[in-house]
C-alpha cells in the first residue's frame, strides 16, 4: 500500500536544511535558557528556601523540555512532593529533566559529573549528592547525604543501575542507595521511564544516551527531533520499614522491570 513520506513531498536538500534550521533555533533558545537559569543560580538561588529552590529547578526543567519539544506524560498516581527516595531506570540525560519537571528533588550522580563544564557547577549549586561507586568512603558519604537531604525536606532521586540503557530491560541495582531510605524510614517511589515516537508510538531511538555516544552527538539527535514523548509510570510506593537494602532494591527492581515489560507490549495508555 502506498504511504507518502515527508521525504517524498519535500526535496531532500530542502528537508535537510529545514532540520538544520530547526535544530539551530532550538540551540539558540537553549543557550538563552541556560544563561537565564545560570544567573538565577548564582545570584538568587543561595538566598532561597528549600521549596523555592525546588520550584526554580522545576521551572527550569519544564522550560528546557519545552524548548527541546519533549512531550512528557505520566501514568499512575504522581506522589505529592515530599520526603521519599525516587528510583528510576536510566535511559537518557533527558531523564533528569523529566523527573525534575514532575517531582523536583536532589539527585545522586556519579562523581565525574562534578567535573563537567557548567553542568557540574550547576549540579553542585543544586545540592547534588556525588558518589564514587568504587569507594566505600564515598558510599557512606552518599548515605549520609541522602539522610541530610531528607531532613531538609527534599526527595532524593537516583538511578540505581549506575549506567544508562536503551530502555528495553533493566540492569542490576546497586543497593547502597537504599540504605539512606532505610535509616530515614522513608518511602521508596519506583518510576519507569520510556521514550516513544509521538507519531508512531514505537520506541524512540533519538533519546537513549548509551555506549560510546558523545553528549554533543546525543544533543544533536534530540535537537533534530520534534516527536519525542517520554512516558512516565509511577509505581506503588514501597515502605522501607522492615527491609534490608538488598530486599528493598530487589522489590523496586521488580516493580520497574514489570512496567518495562508492559511498555514493551504496548499496554500503557497514552
Amino acid at each position: 500500500m502506498y504511504q507518502p513520506t515527508l521525504a517524498q513531498s519535500v526535496p531532500v536538500d530542502k528537508f535537510s536544511g529545514k532540520v538544520r534550521d530547526f535544530a539551530l533555533f532550538k540551540m539558540l533558545a537553549l543557550l538563552f535558557e541556560m544563561s537565564r537559569s545560570g544567573l538565577v543560580l548564582w545570584r538568587k538561588f543561595p538566598k532561597l528556601g528549600s521549596q523555592q529552590k525546588l520550584r526554580e529547578i522545576q521551572r527550569w526543567a519544564k522550560n528546557v523540555l519545552h524548548i527541546l519539544q519533549v512531550d512528557v506524560r505520566f501514568d499512575g498516581v504522581r506522589p505529592a512532593s515530599g520526603v521519599s527516595l525516587v528510583v528510576a531506570n536510566h535511559v537518557s540525560w533527558l531523564d533528569i529533566l523529566v523527573l525534575q519537571s514532575l517531582l523536583p528533588g536532589v539527585f545522586v550522580a556519579k562523581a565525574e559529573v562534578r567535573r563537567w563544564p557548567v553542568i557540574g557547577t550547576m549540579a553542585e549549586i543544586c545540592s547534588t549528592i556525588f558518589v564514587e561507586r568504587s569507594s566505600r568512603k564515598s558510599a557512606r558519604s552518599m548515605v549520609q547525604g541522602t539522610i541530610t537531604a531528607f531532613d531538609q525536606g527534599y526527595c532524593v532521586i537516583a538511578f540505581p543501575e549506575g549506567t544508562s540503557s536503551d530502555g528495553t530491560d533493566l540492569g542490576v541495582f546497586h543497593a547502597n542507595i537504599f540504605e539512606g531510605a532505610i535509616q530515614a524510614r522513608t518511602l521508596v517511589q519506583p518510576v519507569t521511564l520510556g521514550y516513544l515516537n509521538a507519531q508512531t508510538g514505537l520506541p524512540d531511538d533519538s533519546a537513549p544516551f548509551i555506549g560510546d555516544t558523545m553528549l554533543t552527538a546525543s544533543l544533536r539527535k534530540v535537537m533534530s527531533s520534534s516527536s519525542i514523548r517520554c512516558q512516565v509510570n509511577f509505581g506503588e510506593p514501597i515502605d522501607s520499614v522492615g527491609h534490608s537494602r538488598k530486599s528493598l532494591a530487589n522489590q523496586a527492581h521488580r516493580s520497574i522491570r514489570r512496567q518495562l515489560q508492559l511498555q514493551g507490549h504496548g499496554l500503557l495508555c497514552d
